[in-house]
């Protein structure tokens, strides 16, 4: 199997397939995958970049949350208040 292959075939069964064709194209052109050593560890890079990704967008989304949560409560009480 080719490391390109290799590649593929470990993002796609750990659920972190984010490469797309041409991204997996530009990778064999430039041959910076070129053993299958290489591609197990950029199979682990890839996943640690999704997975901090996911990480930062979920924390963001829940401070953003937490933010409008407080906003609407001060609202309610400034009501209350009047």
């Amino acid at each position: 199997m080719k490391p390109i292959d290799q590649l593929k075939s470990v993002l796609a069964e750990s659920g972190y397939d984010v490469i797309n064709e041409d991204g997996y194209k530009m990778l064999e052109n430039a041959k910076v995958i070129t053993t299958v050593e290489q591609a197990k560890v950029i199979a682990q890079l890839v996943k640690e970049i999704a997975e901090a990704n996911y990480n930062a967008g979920y924390y963001k989304g829940s401070t953003d949350q937490a933010f409008e949560d407080g906003k609407k409560l001060g609202e309610i009480l400034n009501k209350q208040n009047k």
